[in-house]
């Protein structure tokens, strides 16, 4: 029975990229590529090549995007691998095939890839957000709390109440993680990844949540949403962490019982 899930698995996964990134002068962890192949990170900073490519992606280095310190611009530059504005035979993307987007930051393995196949019913699966934030407002709140996204979110404010006002979007809308996109039908939502892409250029806006929280309604029926708390990409490193720790506790206790018997 697990050879046959594990068969299933890997049909889920042969027709699908792997796209993450990186943008900054800062150096960053990268996490071992989920698949051994069919696996992309873009960056602009080439001196993370080595590193990149001994986790086991294929590194595709963006010469076009200014390498900075500013966090804001860095991650404003992230959105043109998050929504797909990459010519996409870099990544020897075929049409029929799915893209599988995560930030670079989540240790993803193959059995969330293959989850996350499964559990999409659309052309994009995505988590919502783990705090409930059930409007636009709710987002806008606590995306403040961030220098990187306060300095133009009085433009962004004004930009998300003429799209209520004139085109008939709507405050509430349960807002979306996204950090972690199933491109199942690249073709059919495009052209949501680049309103985005362009709105939150034309905003200079980084806080993409709001964005998409606003123009991915007219794609709703395209959209399949799951609990935050589906994918636990870090359970992994937490166990292992919690696994090194009480060895080291039942190490010290041998010891220490050990240098009560020496000294009988």
């Amino acid at each position: 029975m697990i050879v046959f899930y594990c068969f299933i698995d890997k049909l889920l996964i042969k027709d699908i990229k792997i796209i993450s990134c990186y943008f900054g002068e800062k150096d960053t962890r990268v996490f071992k590529a989920p698949l051994k192949s069919k696996c992309y990170y873009f960056s602009n900073n080439k001196s993370l090549k080595g590193k990149i490519e001994a986790k086991g992606w294929n590194f595709i280095f963006l010469d076009n995007f200014e390498l900075t310190k500013d966090y804001r611009i860095s991650s404003l530059q992230s959105k043109y691998v998050k929504f797909l504005q990459f010519d996409k035979k870099k990544i020897k993307w075929q049409k029929g095939e799915s893209i599988l987007y995560f930030d670079n930051k989540l240790n993803v393995h193959s059995r969330h890839i293959a989850k996350a196949k499964k559990l999409c019913k659309n052309a994009i699966l995505i988590r919502n957000t783990p705090k409930e934030k059930l409007t636009i407002d709710d987002e806008i709140n606590e995306a403040i709390k961030q220098e990187r996204y306060l300095e133009f979110m009085d433009k962004t404010t004004s930009w998300v109440e003429n799209k209520i006002k004139y085109e008939n979007y709507k405050r509430n809308n349960r807002i979306m993680n996204t950090g972690f996109i199933l491109y199942q039908d690249v073709s059919l939502i495009q052209k949501l990844c680049d309103e985005v892409y362009e709105s939150c250029n034309q905003l200079g806006q980084p806080e993409c949540q709001v964005i998409w929280g606003v123009l991915s309604q007219r794609f709703e029926k395209n959209i399949t949403r799951v609990n935050f708390e589906a994918f636990e990409f870090n359970k992994h490193n937490k166990y292992l962490k919690y696994f090194i720790k009480r060895v080291l506790y039942f190490i010290k206790r041998v010891l220490y019982y050990f240098r009560i018997f020496l000294k009988f």
